[in-house]
């Protein structure tokens, strides 16, 4: 597996560089970028970085699947693009794909803060409803106000992280939040039932009342009134003399954004909030059944597009207006154990061993909430298994929206851990049990169903070796001996084989680029040993990438770190986007001027593409081999 750092360098690469990258960020399993120029992007090549899980466009922005490394690569490249991905993108983007990257860039830094507190006040039920802790105890006390800080002081966390996401002053912003939690508005609002006042007469003007209300764990309120602050703020810097602007352009945003917000903004804010709520509370009103089989089934279309985080303020404010959350965690939950089981079944199923292992490792990881590498790296490359998941998704979705499923906090991660969030406060065990046994079901249905209607495979993978090596030998080696099944790819160069096992650069020696053979070269050029499009080939030349026309990707690597030489000893006879036949000349270099510099010559050549074939056999790993014969055999 290759490092975070070689990762993150990788995908900058691929992607035009440091200087091509307006914003990066990332969320739980992928990074995200906006781009300057999406059309240096090779979205194939970043697909073939050893440890991402897939790529795409989503909007205007351009993802990339990484999995549970995404934030170590996510420092990495942050510490390479410094200053460069800060500056603000002038690519005009939709409405919907503006207001999905915007909640995603404001919702996805507090994550971790939301999965560890809704953990622990979901154990607390469970403890309470166990009768393992008395809710009156001093422990409950403790461990009640650190789970439930975050809910009840969202705003402050929502001012700083939405602050970021629009490049505006964060303490400013937390100066909004903390106008809208002061606690004398809170006191206030709380004595409203007691017959106390519920508004103040600011200014004394009669008509600008400013209403007590609640602003604990709110979400629209202080969204819209820092986006007011910005602007505000930005708008008086503009008129004001730069002398003044340190104490004066402040107060003068204040004293503008929060009596407005108090007056107006909250309450809209509130009211809007409740009326989203009311609408998906009617709908499983209406028909649980109906709205928990589409959007527990949709949700693995709806984590691709990244419109997810959209559900966030959603979630948050029924949780906030009616005490529970019918829609996106029991749909979150189901979907999540879906995909694992999915990917389970794969691994079941499948006789290509790293398959095998990835499909056991993804669906560990679905089991735990993280979906991308279960979805891109097994189920969606495999493709049946994803429509089964999402048909089993759809099927325990309809049953928990009829049964009226109800989560009673919220977190990061919806999978095995966050089942205790299911347990009602009130102290009836029978939610929790239902969640709990729907999240089985759902991934020994999807698996299951993965076993039943299994991705045909017709040999099983030592067999086809065996057959295929069986006639290598029983032929001499000759090409009509190669299973009718297997492609064929030629030696691009004379020289001596090397098994990969005996290179010197671990990425090929442990086959972390894939399966194939080294040649340590007798003559001073490389061609061609496919018919196919050159996909790769950088600056300094030692590397070249081919796409056959049968679906096969090889790279062929001249030398260990040839690249230093900046391209120095090389001369290209090819440019990327040529269509190559066997045979053709690709690249020229002196070998002698090569090792002069203490640089190895052994080149390597590696199917890129090493999963998607049942093996990939050299023909021989020892002796001479001349240009143009038969070196390797891949076996579908």
């Amino acid at each position: 597996m290759a490092t975070t750092k070689d990762m993150a360098q990788q995908v900058l690469d691929k992607i035009g560089g440091s200087s091509n990258i307006n914003q990066v960020w990332n969320c739980a399993t992928r990074l995200r970028f906006k781009l300057k120029d999406e059309d240096k992007v090779d979205i194939e090549k970043v697909k073939n970085i050893d440890g991402v899980m897939g790529a795409q466009f989503s909007g205007n922005q351009f993802q990339v699947i990484i999995g549970n490394r995404v934030s170590d690569v996510y420092e990495e490249i942050d510490n390479m693009v410094g200053n460069q991905g800060d500056g603000n993108s002038e690519d005009k983007q939709g409405i919907v794909s503006s207001i999905m990257d915007f909640i995603s860039g404001v919702f996805t830094p507090i994550l971790p803060a939301l999965a560890g507190a809704g953990l622990l006040k979901g154990l607390l039920a469970v403890f309470v409803t166990a009768g393992w802790m008395s809710p009156k105890s001093d422990t409950y006390f403790v461990l009640n106000a650190i789970g439930d800080s975050i809910f009840y002081f969202l705003p402050f966390f929502l001012a700083v992280s939405t602050a970021k996401k629009i490049r505006t002053n964060e303490y400013l912003a937390l100066v909004v939040a903390g106008t809208f939690m002061y606690p004398t508005f809170m006191e206030s609002f709380s004595k409203m039932s007691e017959g106390g006042p519920k508004s103040l007469d600011f200014l004394g003007l009669g008509f600008f009342n400013i209403p007590f209300a609640s602003y604990a764990t709110t979400v629209i309120p202080i969204i819209i009134s820092v986006i007011f602050l910005k602007y505000v703020y930005n708008a008086v810097k503009k008129v004001m003399p730069s002398a003044l602007q340190l104490m004066f352009a402040p107060m003068i945003a204040f004293l503008i954004v929060i009596p407005l917000s108090l007056w107006l903004i909250g309450p809209l804010g509130n009211g809007l909030g409740a009326l989203l709520a009311g609408a998906f509370t009617w709908l499983f009103d209406f028909s649980g059944l109906f709205a928990g089989l589409l959007i527990a089934g949709l949700m693995p279309l709806i984590v691709m597009t990244g419109m997810h985080y959209a559900l966030a303020p959603i979630a948050i404010t029924s949780l906030t207006t009616i005490g529970f959350d019918n829609m996106v965690g029991p749909a979150f939950l189901i979907s999540n154990a879906a995909q694992a089981g999915a990917a389970l079944g794969v691994a079941i199923v499948t006789r290509n061993k790293d398959m095998r292992y990835l499909g056991i490792s993804s669906s560990l990881s679905a089991a735990i909430g993280i979906t991308e590498p279960a979805m891109y790296g097994v189920n969606m490359k495999m493709k049946k298994p994803f429509v089964l998941a999402i048909i089993s998704a759809s099927l325990i979705g309809a049953f928990a929206g009829w049964y009226g499923l109800k989560a009673f906090t919220m977190t990061g991660l919806m999978g095995v851990f966050a089942i205790p969030i299911f347990a009602n406060p009130s102290g009836n065990m029978e939610s929790l049990i239902v969640a709990a046994v729907l999240y089985v079901l759902s991934i020994l249905l999807a698996c299951i169903l993965v076993v039943i209607f299994r991705f045909k495979e017709e040999k099983p993978n030592e067999l086809i070796t065996e057959e295929v090596n069986d006639n290598h030998i029983a032929n001499n080696n000759e090409e009509s001996a190669i299973d009718s099944k297997a492609t064929t790819v030629l030696s691009p160069l004379k020289g001596k084989l090397v098994p990969l096992s005996k290179v010197s650069d671990a990425t090929f020696s442990e086959e972390i680029m894939g399966k194939g053979i080294a040649i340590e070269p007798e003559e001073n050029k490389v061609v061609s040993p496919i018919d196919g499009q050159i996909m790769v080939l950088p600056d300094s030349k030692h590397a070249i990438g081919i796409k056959g026309d049968n679906g096969e990707e090889i790279l062929i690597h001249i030398g260990i770190d040839t690249v230093s030489l900046n391209g120095a000893f090389f001369k290209d006879h090819v440019k990327v986007g040529d269509h190559v036949k066997a045979g053709d000349l690709l690249v020229e270099f002196d070998r002698e001027a090569i090792r002069s510099k203490d640089i190895q010559t052994v080149t390597m050549i590696i199917i890129t593409n090493t999963m998607e074939y049942l093996d990939v056999l050299p023909i021989n790993e020892n002796g001479e081999i001349f240009e143009g014969e038969h070196l390797l055999s891949l076996v579908k």
